[in-house]
Formats: C-alpha cells, sequence, structure tokens
C-alpha cells in the first residue's frame, strides 16, 4: 500500500508540473510581494530583546537597519503591494486578472470572489481596458499598492521612460480608472473600511489570469507545492531570486526575506557562493532600448567616493579594512577620506563641448552645483576620456588639476579641481558656511545629474541618489561605481553598486565576479561606439523629457523674474517673456 500511495502522489506531483509548465510560458511574472505587517518593521525581532524592548509599532524603529530600497526604514513597509514584470515584450493585460489567496489566514467574510471557498481570504486585480495596459514593454516593472502616498504607500505613477532608465509604473488600487482590486477580507481594526487587497504571511500565493480565462502563471508563494523556502512571518517580504523570464515557474526560486526591492530589481545574497546577487534585466530590456532610444548620452557617471572624511575604505583603521584586508585605491592608496569629495565621469561622445555646462548634485538634506566656464579645454573632449573632479587638492589629500591626457602613452584620465577658477566659474551648495569651490559626495542618496548652459538635460541624476538605483546601500566606507563597460546607453538603471573592498579614481573600473571571484575590469575598446548618436537637447525642454509642455510651462512659471538657471533659455540671467517665447516657439505636446 506504501508503495501505490508513493506512486499515486508522484503521479499527481508529476501531473502537476507538466500541467502548470504548458501554461508557464509566462509573458507575465509575479516577482516580489510584501508581508510586513502593518505595525511591523522589516528584520526586526518577534519579541523584545536587548536592545529593541519595543519591536512592534513606532518604537521598533531602531531595532534593525533592513530596509525597502524605495520605501527605506518605514512601519509597514509601504502597506500592502505586490510586483510583477512583463517578461514578454507588447504584451496587451487589458482584462488580465491577478488572483490571490491566503490559505492559512482567517480573515475572510465568506464571500467567494474566484476559489470557490469563501472561507479562504482572497482577491483579485482586474486590468481595465486603459490604453496604457495595451502595450507593455519587455522588462518593464509593475507594481499595485493599496495605500496611498500619503498613508505610506503610492499613488498611481504612469511615467515610463526607458530611455532614461525609468522602467516602473505603479497602480494604486483605488485608480478605478485603471484597476478593480476586490477582495472578501475583513480588516479587524477598521471593520467598516472595504479592504481591496491583503498581502500577507499566513500561506500568501498568486496567479495571472489571462483576458481569455487561460493560467499564465499558476500560484506561486508560501503553501503551495511549489513552494520550497521556509516559512514566511510578518516581518519579511517574499521575491524572486532568479533573473526575470519567460521560463520562471512556481518552482522557481521564491524566498523570503528582511530587505526588499519594491520597483526595482531584486537582490540577495546566495546561500551557496554566498555571493551578492542582482536580477539581471538585460535580455528583456536590451532589444527595447535598441528600438526606443535612438540618441546616446554624450557622457555617464562612472564611480564616486562616499568614504567619510574620518574613516577608510571598507572601514577599519590604517592598518586594516574591516574584513581583514587592506582595501584603498589606486591613487590616493589606503588613505583617511580615501581621497575626499570625488567624482568620475566617461566621456562618450567624441569633440564634447561642455562650455558652461552645469552638474548638480545632490543627497538626502542637500544640493548644489558645479558651474564650467568658458574655457577652450571644454570645447574639445575625448571619447574614451575619464574626467574627475576633487574638491581637495593634493595637499589635502586630494589632487590637483592635471589636464595631461596621453591616451597613446596609456593616460587616459583629466583631473579639474574645483576650486581651479579656470576651468569652474563657480559652485554652489544648500549647505551653510559654503564657499565657492566646495561640493560635496556622501553616503546619503547622493546623485548628480548634468545640464547644459540653458539647463537642458543631458544625463538624468545618476547615483544611489536616483529613483532607479537599486544596487545595495552605499555606506561611509564605500564607492559606488558602474559595473559595465562604458557605453552611451548607461543611465539611472544600470549597474551601479557599493563597494569598499576597492576603488579606482583615474582608471577603468574593477569588480570581482561573483561566484568564481574573477577580476573583472572595464573595456574602453568600443569607444567612440557605433551607431551611437548624441542629438543636442532641446534648452525649451526644461524637464529634459523630449517634449515642450505643460509641465516645462510650469517650470519656467515658477522661476518667473528670478535669475534661472531653470527656465532661463536664452541663457541672459533672468527668466521673463524672451524665454517664454522662445518655450512656445518650440512646443511640442
Amino acid at each position: 500500500m506504501f508503495k501505490n500511495q508513493t506512486i499515486v502522489n508522484l503521479l499527481v506531483v508529476t501531473s502537476y508540473v507538466i500541467t502548470s509548465t504548458s501554461a508557464l510560458a509566462s509573458d507575465v511574472i509575479v516577482n516580489e510581494w510584501n508581508s510586513v505587517g502593518s505595525a511591523k518593521w522589516l528584520g526586526n525581532p518577534a519579541a523584545a530583546v536587548v536592545g529593541c524592548p519595543t519591536p512592534d509599532g513606532v518604537g521598533g524603529a531602531a531595532c534593525s537597519i533592513e530596509e525597502d530600497v524605495y520605501f527605506g526604514r518605514s512601519l509597514g513597509n509601504g502597506g500592502d503591494w505586490i510586483e510583477i514584470v512583463i517578461v514578454k515584450d507588447h504584451t496587451d493585460i487589458r482584462g488580465w486578472k491577478l488572483q490571490w489567496i491566503e490559505s492559512a489566514a482567517g480573515d475572510a467574510d465568506g464571500t467567494d470572489v474566484w476559489y470557490e471557498n469563501g472561507l479562504i481570504p482572497q482577491g483579485e486585480i482586474l486590468f481595465s481596458g486603459a490604453a496604457i495596459w495595451s502595450d507593455l514593454r519587455a522588462g518593464t516593472i509593475l507594481t499595485i499598492t493599496e495605500s496611498s502616498t500619503v498613508l505610506g504607500g503610492l499613488d498611481t505613477d504612469t511615467s515610463f521612460n526607458p530611455c532614461n532608465g525609468d522602467w516602473w509604473i505603479n497602480v494604486n488600487c483605488f485608480d478605478a480608472a485603471l484597476v478593480t482590486c476586490n477582495a472578501n477580507v475583513i480588516d479587524l481594526t477598521n471593520p467598516t473600511y472595504n479592504d481591496p487587497l491583503d498581502v500577507g504571511n499566513d500561506n500568501w500565493a498568486s496567479r495571472i489570469i489571462n483576458a481569455k480565462g487561460q493560467i499564465v502563471i499558476d500560484l506561486a508563494g508560501e503553501g503551495q507545492p511549489s513552494w520550497g523556502a521556509t516559512g514566511v512571518n510578518s516581518r519579511e517580504a517574499v521575491r524572486l531570486e532568479e533573473s526575470p523570464s519567460q521560463a520562471i515557474t512556481p518552482y522557481s526560486r521564491y524566498d523570503d526575506a528582511d530587505n526588499s526591492s519594491f520597483g526595482q530589481p531584486n537582490g540577495w545574497s546566495d546561500t551557496v557562493t554566498l555571493c551578492k546577487t542582482y536580477q539581471d534585466f538585460s535580455a528583456l530590456r536590451s532589444p527595447v532600448l535598441a528600438e526606443l532610444c535612438q540618441t546616446c548620452k554624450p557622457l555617464m557617471l562612472n564611480e564616486y567616493n562616499a568614504v567619510s572624511a574620518t574613516g577608510f575604505l571598507g572601514g577599519g583603521t590604517q592598518a586594516a579594512d574591516a574584513a581583514g584586508g587592506q582595501a584603498s585605491d589606486l591613487q590616493f592608496g589606503r588613505s583617511l577620506g580615501n581621497g575626499g569629495n570625488w567624482c568620475e565621469f566617461v566621456i562618450i561622445a567624441e569633440n564634447l563641448d561642455m562650455r558652461n555646462w552645469i552638474l548638480r548634485w545632490q543627497d538626502k538634506t542637500d544640493s548644489g552645483t558645479i558651474r564650467l566656464s568658458n574655457n577652450t579645454f571644454w570645447s574639445n573632449l575625448r571619447s574614451g576620456m575619464i574626467l574627475t573632479f576633487t574638491e581637495s587638492t593634493a595637499v589635502q589629500g586630494g589632487l590637483d588639476t592635471d589636464l595631461s591626457y596621453n591616451p597613446t602613452g596609456g593616460d587616459v584620465s583629466v583631473n579639474v579641481n574645483t576650486f581651479d577658477t579656470t576651468l569652474v566659474t563657480q559652485t554652489t551648495s544648500t549647505k551653510p558656511l559654503h564657499v565657492s569651490g566646495e561640493f560635496s559626495v556622501s553616503n546619503d542618496r547622493w546623485a548628480i545629474e548634468v545640464r547644459d548652459q540653458s539647463f537642458a538635460s543631458i544625463i538624468e541624476l545618476q547615483g544611489e541618489g536616483s529613483a532607479n538605483y537599486f544596487a545595495g546601500g552605499v555606506g561611509v566606507g564605500d564607492v559606488c561605481r558602474l559595473r559595465a563597460n562604458p557605453s552611451g546607453r548607461i543611465d539611472a538603471a544600470s549597474f551601479y553598486d557599493d563597494s569598499g573592498t576597492s576603488s579606482t579614481f583615474g582608471y577603468a573600473n574593477t569588480w570581482t565576479s561573483c561566484p568564481g571571484s574573477t577580476t573583472v575590469t572595464q573595456s574602453f575598446v568600443a569607444l567612440p561606439e557605433v551607431g551611437c548618436v548624441w542629438v543636442i537637447a532641446n534648452p525649451a525642454d526644461i524637464n529634459g523629457d523630449g517634449f515642450v509642455d505643460g509641465t516645462d510651462m510650469t517650470s519656467l512659471l515658477s522661476a518667473w523674474g528670478s535669475k534661472g538657471p531653470i527656465g532661463d533659455i536664452n541663457h541672459d540671467g533672468a527668466v521673463n517673456g524672451v524665454d517664454l517665447t522662445s518655450l512656445l516657439s518650440g512646443w511640442s505636446p
């Protein structure tokens, strides 16, 4: 009898796998969901411990450092939300449904939404016939939230601009024009509330159904036969720990985690190799970029220093970093502050003219600009040139201006010290007691953008402070660097990550592959980039989105009467009717 029952069980499982797999050449997959309770925190202990007497509620804020890349460290981690990824290009999800159950929960009101058992908490999200759902591009991340921005979640945001790194669309359950969210859940804390979405930790799973009622991807999540991870608790999220593709099934590696990456690719530490690993979207997104983004960026951020002025790269002391090694920079060695405030770009376009351009940086609390001069040096920058900016002089532990450039002899970098007034007209900062020449780089969501002399966007914010950054939290002992070859296709969603093991000021970036421990070095051989054409931005396109429209008009009117630079289209030092005339003449909604 035991053998017979075993055979039966095997046949059932095999039948399930075959049936599911046949339905699982998926166009859309579930990528992540939030199981953190409304009064809980990511990564907190389940009960009081030393140093954390109240792990739940507002008192638990300091009990852990775990957080979401978008919501940061927040109570409830953004509320109920689900994240899906489009893995087949030009997918039409009008009339599709995302259906979910939480089979071990007990807060159902008895209504059967779709599961044929009203005692099981369940619900579904129906996508409307809105045009936005008719042609979704491969690599798009689509999140669904219940809570509004004011309540700690996120309102609907349908902006989508892959050429500037924006691959993310969010829809809120209460946006009836786009979705209908329906559930049979009773909110015990608010019985009169019609709860449209409930994502929890009591065997929560979901599936996706197309407009014909066919299963696109079957139930994936805790409590399903495909679930191979540990139990999910109310202080965790659940994520897919594989790169998204049409090969993903409910048997793919979904795992519970004490951090999350709402709206961005997932990252995790591999349990076998102990490697920090990130989802790779390049196979999905590269064809879309090649089609949509006919123009290239003329330069890109390559690396910046976030090491604190009183610390060392990789932490630790002068003698050894926190891991017992000797983390160091190729230029500055192992030094206090790792060279001070500096950032590094790579020039992509040949003969690039950056005269009078503006570099605008920001972090969580401050912002500022570096305005370049009209010096002829800026008029002809070469493709493949590494351009660094330092605040500290050589005597102060940084580097003086050095414009020597001899690529045939191996010298491919130039450095500009921001106190050099022949090259930098001025710097500004919101920091108190600022002196022109000073600028800041930090580990606190720092990012930088480049604009031309008319303040038209050249490259969007790149760095940890970009809305599209996902690869690790930059710490006080880290640099942030690009882990890819320089290209005009680099944007805010490219692979920038934190590293405390080494830095390469003025040189090609290096990093260690994982697994394998092989050192990888950036290659510049593809520069100048064939087929990569840079088109000069329209100065009237104030926000740099490719259109001159009402958004630009609002920016100009908000700056009316000021000295600019925002809104000063003709660069005469005043925002007035001349700029308005220029904007209206270039109107292209």
